[in-house]
């Protein structure tokens, strides 16, 4: 075998390894929605996160101890990780909320606005320029959320609350993600997700003596749920970071929209619940609108690339 080939076999390799651990993230995001919705029959959203975060706090600050990668904690942003926390943790009981009174499909459909919240908010306050492609799929996915509402009769088909929180939590959630852009130039993911997930355990424990605990609350059942969120929570995040390690975002974030498909699944199989005609077209225009999104990011990514070798730079220009 040349050379050559051996590059091109390899690089098949990692392509499908990547979409391999892209799929096994988008199932384990569901499956942590699904535990999410059964442990809320036992605590409130805060309790929820409280679980969620500090599983993966443990997690995380064990690999740092025998990894002796404790160096990674040092940060000169305190202030940054303070603002980021605050609104991720907020993002996640508006989510824990969420998936509690409405289901599961609907919820990550709701999720999926992201996207179309960061490309808003990194125009208003990092002044990135936005053309009209873009502005057309941001249009377009915010009809999607109208259309799954259903407002035409008169009546919302969704509870109102339970739109809200997900919608906060979409948003929240794009706030986060416009949050690291800015934070990206010197601080590392590990910080960021480290301090984060302190910031969130600490936060939510202030709750326990207001806890919602439901009957049953500490029984085996609601431990293994709980066990169960935690596990599926901390391998999204290693499949995650092995996804990007190996390709690249743009085979990557559609495959996040599998989601779906396992919530669906999921409502139906637990709950006998189908989603109705006007979700299914909302979520097709919002999954429509994000990957125009995607497209045109990558464009742009390519035209920097293009630009930055035509002018002999070696790294694109801002």
């Amino acid at each position: 075998m040349s050379a050559d080939a051996s590059i091109t076999t390899k690089a098949k390799d990692q392509l499908m390894l990547a979409i391999g651990f892209a799929s096994i993230n988008a199932f384990m995001l569901a499956a942590m929605g699904l535990f999410a919705k059964l442990l809320g029959q036992y605590f409130g959203p805060l309790e929820v996160t409280f679980f969620r975060n500090g599983f993966s706090l443990i997690a995380l600050a064990l690999w740092l101890i025998f990894a002796r990668q404790l160096y990674l904690l040092k940060t000169e942003r305190p202030y940054a990780h303070l603002f980021r926390g605050t609104i991720g943790t907020v993002g996640i009981v508006f989510g824990m909320y969420a998936v509690s009174v409405m289901p599961l499909a609907e919820t990550t459909v709701l999720l999926f606005t992201s996207p179309l919240w960061t490309l808003l908010l990194a125009w208003m306050f990092l002044k990135e320029c936005i053309g009209p492609y873009r502005i057309g799929a941001i249009i377009l996915g915010f009809t999607g959320i109208v259309i799954m509402a259903n407002p035409f009769d008169g009546q919302i088909d969704l509870p109102w609350l339970g739109l809200l929180a997900g919608l906060g939590w979409g948003f929240l959630s794009g706030a986060v993600d416009t949050t690291l852009r800015w934070m990206g130039s010197t601080e590392r993911s590990t910080t960021t997700v480290f301090y984060f997930m302190v910031f969130g355990t600490l936060t939510t424990a202030l709750h326990w003596p207001f806890a919602e605990v439901q009957p049953g609350g500490f029984s085996l059942e609601a431990l293994l749920i709980i066990a169960g969120l935690g596990m599926t929570g901390l391998l999204s995040l290693l499949a995650k970071t092995q996804s990007f390690r190996l390709g690249e975002a743009s085979v990557i974030a559609p495959i996040m929209y599998t989601m779906i498909v396992w919530a669906v699944i999921f409502d139906y199989v637990l709950w006998d619940k189908t989603p109705t005609w006007n979700v299914l077209a909302g979520a097709t225009l919002i999954i429509c609108a994000n990957l125009v999104i995607l497209y045109r990011e990558r464009q742009k990514r390519r035209s920097a690339l293009l630009l930055a070798k035509n002018s002999g730079d070696g790294c694109p220009h801002a």
